[in-house]
């Protein structure tokens, strides 16, 4: 009788082990919280934007990072950050002179540089494991920083000289703009991705700017 237990109480056991294992639920994959991304591209930007006073469009290099934080599986916030390269301008200073109707007239070099930050609000669609198509709505805050440069110089103007001194200062400025921006997150594997996107700001001028950008991320 004993040895006849022996086989049913092994088998009892296997047979609740293998129930066990089929009733347990699947673990899902935790939702990340997270994503970062590089990204490269051109920006176009408004000349008033610039500080200059007419209107058109200057287009730069820009290189960007943005980290976002999920709050469902297709909304999140984001911020980026975005350094563009740097250019020069010029200004025209006059000023009264004694004995010229018309005063002097400088040439004052400028060499300008804009950080962009640029919170945003993206919602992203479809819930597959390739692309994720999105669209996002924010603000772009542009620093703007200008090195205004003069060397001392002598100027004649209808056979009358007048000094100009030199100028070395630095002056910032704020412009905030809305923006619009539609993209994809293609994803090589469950964590990395490569990153597309157009982005659509408005200017002083009242006309739209286009930024095109490309990047690799991972979220985590």
């Amino acid at each position: 009788m004993r040895r006849r237990l022996i086989p049913l109480t092994t088998a009892a056991t296997l047979f609740a082990a293998v129930a066990g294992a089929q009733t347990t639920p699947a673990v899902s994959p935790k939702m990340p919280a997270w994503d970062a991304n590089f990204s490269l591209g051109l920006i176009s930007n408004s000349k008033k934007d610039e500080g200059q006073d007419h209107d058109g469009s200057s287009v730069h290099a820009e290189g960007r990072v943005d980290v976002g934080h999920y709050w469902t599986q297709h909304l999140k916030t984001e911020a980026g950050v975005s350094i563009l390269n740097t250019w020069d301008d010029y200004t025209y200073e006059s000023f009264p002179v004694p004995g010229l109707p018309g005063g002097g007239y400088s040439i004052i070099n400028k060499e300008m540089r804009m950080t962009l930050f640029t919170p945003t609000v993206t919602y992203q669609f479809l819930e597959n494991q390739f692309a994720h198509p999105y669209v996002s709505g924010g603000a772009r805050i542009g620093f703007l920083e200008a090195h205004s440069t003069r060397f001392p110089q002598t100027n004649t103007l209808n056979r009358l000289s007048y000094s100009v001194p030199a100028l070395d200062s630095t002056d910032s400025t704020i412009v905030v703009r809305p923006i619009l921006a539609a993209g994809f997150k293609s994803y090589f594997n469950e964590r990395t991705f490569m990153r597309t996107e157009a982005q659509a700001s408005f200017g002083a001028d009242e006309s739209a700017h286009l930024a095109l950008r490309i990047g690799f991320g991972f979220d985590f």
